[in-house]
């Protein structure tokens, strides 16, 4: 498959990250990007698009520039996911280029992945749920667990000392917060943005790492998990 290239030589991944309320898409030629992140609610089939065009307008480029495009699976909304790789999909087949898919817990994680220090990413499930799994660098070391904040707070207990980012409210960062040897960071550090989905998906673009665009689903959040 033939990468295109810009008028100044660049190779635009377009990354796409829906996969809750917290909507991020990004343009990345693997040193340069640009990045719009909004609170979508459960409008991303109105928005997302529209945000996506706004990114090509910052970059003075357009969809015949881009030669690769990523998407986050999930865990998460269904809508959010459903919209996402709909239009992640749109673009691939399209215009004939590689897509690749990303857990969304890992790109959470992956901010972290420097610390030396077990690092939980978060994913809200909706009506006060969670889903989370533990991460040493940007390997994934449990699986996704489907949980209550205090059964989140009894893992890190376990786990710490130990580093919780994603999505958390007000009252389950308190909660969290309480343990010894538990760095919940900032809010703005645990945004969870789709400058983190282009890093991963470039290092697998340049090795050739690729997803059918046909079978690649997204991973809903389900029922909850044994532990």
């Amino acid at each position: 498959m033939t990468r295109q290239t810009d008028s100044t030589g660049s190779l635009w991944l377009l990354a796409i990250d829906s996969s809750s309320e917290q909507a991020s898409v990004c343009l990345s030629d693997g040193t340069r990007l640009a990045e719009v992140t909004w609170l979508a609610g459960r409008d991303q089939t109105a928005t997302l698009l529209a945000e996506i065009d706004r990114l090509f307008s910052l970059l003075h480029t357009g969809v015949t520039d881009l030669s690769v495009v990523a998407v986050a699976t999930g865990p998460g909304m269904f809508n959010g996911l459903r919209v996402g790789l709909s239009v992640a999909k749109g673009f691939v087949l399209g215009l004939d280029l590689p897509l690749i898919g990303v857990s969304t817990l890992d790109v959470a994680a992956h901010p972290f992945a420097g610390l030396d220090l077990p690092v939980l990413a978060v994913v809200a499930a909706g009506r006060g749920r969670l889903v989370w799994a533990e991460y040493r660098g940007n390997r994934q070391t449990t699986l996704p667990r489907n949980g209550t904040i205090e059964e989140l707070a009894a893992h890190t207990t376990e786990s710490a000392p130990c580093v919780v980012t994603g999505e958390l409210s007000a009252d389950q960062e308190r909660s969290l917060r309480v343990g010894p040897g538990i760095v919940v960071p900032p809010s703005s550090a645990r945004l969870r943005r789709a400058s983190a989905l282009a890093d991963l998906a470039w290092t697998r673009f340049q090795n050739d790492v690729l997803d059918d665009a046909v079978a690649l689903e997204p991973v809903y959040v389900h029922a909850p998990s044994k532990p």
